[in-house]
């Protein structure tokens, strides 16, 4: 058995890499890593503004089942004894029969073709309360405006005693929250 020995030749175009192309590797990986790890802080701002805006269209659809369910032949007005849809001991109220055809209430702005409640503006009485959910643990303040817009029936004796129809703007806001939130609005119809 004759072994040869074989000697093994270094070629410099068999080499491994060089210095400078490990820098830049790593300068490219790094580079991807920076980019990939600005994407975080907007993801988790994205995803807690889309919770705040769920939180408050959930809100404000309880609010407006509640408005709805008034009936258009009573009095303008309900309480909840509760004091979640409306405050215990408050009356709030949903137009006046007397002015049909207005807007009654909160103060409401046209947005990109939209009614929206103003809330930059002050609250009014009756239109308005703070709810804050005893199961939140962000324990965030929920401003509740509306307004409501009364539609007489046609041929009704005196005018606005008889209400056909009734359109509620309702406008939620998230206020106390860590990151800028906006708010909800929601306009329905309700008529006879």
């Amino acid at each position: 058995m004759n072994r040869k020995r074989q000697s093994y030749k270094t070629n410099s175009q068999d080499s491994g890499f060089t210095l400078i192309e490990m820098m830049f590797a790593t300068v490219i990986v790094l580079v991807g890593l920076v980019a990939v790890a600005q994407l975080v802080p907007s993801s988790l701002l994205m995803n807690s503004n889309n919770r705040n805006d769920a939180t408050a269209l959930v809100m404000a659809q309880r609010q407006l089942e509640a408005m709805r369910e008034v009936p258009l032949s009573g009095a303008p007005s309900f309480t909840d004894p509760l004091g979640v849809v409306c405050p215990t001991g408050q009356t709030c109220l949903l137009g006046d029969p007397t002015q049909p055809n207005t807007v009654v209430g909160s103060p409401v702005v046209l947005f990109q073709g939209s009614p929206v409640i103003d809330f930059s503006a002050a609250p009014v009485a009756g239109y308005n309360f703070t709810y804050t959910d005893p199961n939140d643990p962000l324990g965030a303040q929920n401003d509740f405006r509306w307004a409501v817009i009364t539609n007489p029936s046609a041929g009704a004796p005196p005018p606005g005693q008889l209400i056909f129809a009734r359109r509620i703007i309702l406008g939620v806001f998230r206020r106390g929250m860590r990151t800028p939130s906006y708010p909800v609005t929601l306009d329905v119809m309700v008529e006879k």
